[in-house]
């Protein structure tokens, strides 16, 4: 026996190669060995960017009389989370069962045939051992007690999918949506933005959704609440002002201490939601955020492929934060005669241990202001600085990156393109987009099967619901771009397999796996909200989107049917469903498609859009003829807007009167 993790792929199972404990992959044999051993098994869940994973590895698993344990008495297997988030969220939902709460490192003790019978997140040594050594002395000496508890959780996992079938969506009106969003305007953090609590999370598919309700309810609190979330966001040290992006989480109210580590989802998600903000309320701001995480994804995350890593660690030379932030004397040293302009719009009072965090206190305006210069000297010597400070940091031993290419989280990222470049309008954005699609399909699309992981020059795992449901979205968002069917057609034939393969039951709603995929102790829906979308509300709104294109009565049933099922279940359990929001109300709204006509076609929208933003109307660019429902008959030679509802449009109208029109 020893460890197979030396031979893994993922760089999450390869920092722990070295253990002394036997880890083994999941798999279909190790689990029918196991049985025949009749031995417990522990699945330890986690990622490569993870702090408390580290932490857990250096203080447990590194040691001999901890290893000891596990491997005389259990089958240890290790899991990736972000390779398999079908496993993680079966046994993420029973820790949270058993304990009221969840989070990573992810370790659960199970049967031989996968029913788990304890979990924890981050435990010490002592008490790993001592509760490893108890729960195999009850399952030594009483057996049929393990087995019964284990058919207990069993039976509750499934409760929890049958929520979906019990939720009765008669009577739904906007009442419960409305009560909903009064009692988050409420519960908001007036000064700091976000909620009054902590940690606080972005949450970007939230924000999207505010603004949107904020204008059709007509709550300006709410809209007022959004602004101020995202200037704080930009503002605080979740935000990395000298290099660009965005940290995962702040541990404090005010955004200032950062969970250091860098999500791919997290920064494509809040391209769009600033974005999405710049084209509401244009400001500076905005701007110079979707510009520096632009900046950022191409410069520190994108792979040799032209595809996008996975995270980026909170760690450099074993300290979190290390590589992020600097001592006085170095902000003194390197900034010299830009200190003064820093230290009056930076927090340089309050270090964090010992260091300091770059965390804006005021603006340009008022800096300019309170030294009595021009706003122009002050933004110089920010810039200055910032690009002296990112010299510097380069010098430095760079946290590690996890090159491992998601799916899903590049299909997130490929619309959040698409949300950058109707915002701001420089072509670099939808370069980078038709690069990002084009790459998806050379590495991740592998003779007529997509895949969820390329890593080490090879695509692995077959794709899940979220790869599918993020991707084909991300292909129509840059489809209605170029007018480039390819990616129409690339996005359609991804559906037609989540319809194929990935249906429910009920015929409602998908499964996280196809039907072919490796057998769980269940199989699960996933439907709320988490650091990403639900991947069933990416999928809904997919098909929406497609069906503007190429009307089915099907499609319409289905995207309008989760929905409603959703708004149901959400009414209910009061959980995350904001992407479900989303569509509700534009169930509830005409929508529109504008599609803009004409061999200059592309141009002419991104000159419009920059200056116009509507929740419920979708562009589409015609640069050539084609035979797409929506686009029969509608190709001009001179630039022409067509504005459309259910495949009905109103005459033809001029640039300079479409212009008139949004004025």
């Amino acid at each position: 026996m020893d460890n197979e993790l030396k031979f893994a792929e993922s760089l999450y199972l390869r920092q722990h190669k070295n253990n002394p404990v036997y880890w083994k992959f999941w798999s279909d044999s190790v689990w029918s060995d196991a049985a025949k051993r009749d031995k417990l098994v522990i699945v330890s869940i986690g990622y490569s960017s993870c702090h408390w994973c580290h932490v857990m590895e250096r203080e447990v698993f590194e040691h001999e009389d901890a290893a000891d344990v596990m491997n005389a008495h259990f089958v240890s297997i290790k899991v990736d989370r972000e390779e398999r988030p079908d496993i993680d969220q079966v046994y993420m939902t029973a820790v949270q069962m058993m304990s009221g709460q969840g989070g990573w490192p992810l370790n659960v003790v199970c049967l031989p045939d996968k029913r788990p019978i304890w979990g924890a997140t981050y435990v010490a040594k002592d008490q790993w051992m001592k509760m490893l050594l108890q729960l195999q002395r009850l399952y030594r000496e009483d057996p049929q007690k393990v087995r019964d508890y284990a058919a207990e959780m069993e039976d509750g996992l499934r409760k929890t999918e049958l929520l979906s079938a019990d939720s009765n969506q008669d009577n739904i009106d906007e009442t419960w949506l409305k009560d909903r969003l009064q009692k988050l305007v409420n519960s908001r953090d007036r000064q700091w933005g976000g909620y009054n609590r902590a940690p606080k999370f972005p949450m970007p598919h939230e924000q999207r959704f505010l603004l949107q309700a904020a204008e059709y309810f007509q709550i300006p609190e709410l809209e007022e609440h959004v602004q101020l979330t995202l200037k704080r966001m930009a503002w605080g040290g979740i935000y990395d002002y000298v290099g660009g992006g965005f940290c995962r989480y702040a541990v404090d109210g005010r955004w200032k201490v950062p969970h250091f580590e860098k999500m791919l989802y997290d920064n494509a998600q809040l391209l769009s939601a600033f974005s999405i903000a710049q084209r509401r309320s244009p400001s500076e701001l905005y701007k110079s955020v979707v510009n520096q995480t632009m900046d950022f994804l191409q410069a520190e995350m994108k792979t040799d492929e032209g595809l996008y890593a996975a995270a980026i660690d909170a760690d450099s030379e074993g300290v979190e934060g290390l590589y992020y932030t600097f001592s006085l004397d170095e902000l003194k040293r390197i900034l010299d005669a830009d200190f003064s302009v820093w230290e009056l719009v930076f927090d340089f009072r309050e270090d964090w241990e010992g260091r300091f965090i770059i965390f804006r206190l005021i603006d340009d305006e008022e800096a300019a202001q309170k030294l009595e210069v021009e706003v122009e000297y002050v933004r110089e010597s920010l810039l200055r600085g910032r690009m002296k400070l990112l010299e510097y940091r380069s010098q430095r031993k760079r946290p590690v990156t996890d090159f491992k290419v998601l799916c899903s989280w590049n299909g997130l990222l490929l619309s959040g393109f698409c949300d950058a470049y109707l915002a701001i309008g420089e072509s670099r954005f939808l370069t980078a987009a038709q690069d990002l699609a084009q790459s998806m399909i050379d590495y991740l699309f592998v003779e007529g099967q997509l895949f969820r992981v390329f890593n080490e020059n090879r695509a692995y795992i077959p794709a899940m619901l979220e790869d599918y449901a993020a991707f084909s979205r991300g292909l129509l968002h840059l489809f209605s771009l170029t007018g480039e069917e390819k990616w129409y057609n690339y996005a359609e034939s991804f559906l037609n397999t989540l319809e194929v393969d990935f249906t429910d039951e009920d015929e409602v709603f998908f499964y996280t796996t196809s039907a072919s995929g490796q057998e769980l102790i269940m199989r699960s829906r996933e439907l709320e909200d988490n650091v990403i979308p639900s991947p069933n509300a990416l999928a809904a709104d997919a098909l929406r989107i497609a069906n503007t294109v190429t009307y089915r009565e099907s499609r319409a049933k289905r995207w309008q049917g989760m929905t409603l099922k959703s708004a149901a279940i959400s009414r209910d359990v009061k959980s995350g469903f904001h992407c479900w929001g989303e569509l509700y109300l534009r169930m509830q709204t005409e929508n529109r498609e504008w599609i803009v006509s004409g061999k200059d076609s592309i141009g002419e929208l991104s000159d419009l859009s920059v200056k116009y933003h509507d929740f419920y109307t979708d562009f589409f660019v015609l640069p050539g003829q084609s035979d797409l429902e929506l686009f029969k008959e509608r190709y001009a030679d001179h630039l022409r807007h067509f504005i459309c509802t259910g495949m009905q449009c109103e005459r033809p109208l001029s640039p300079e009167e479409a212009r008139a029109k949004i004025s």
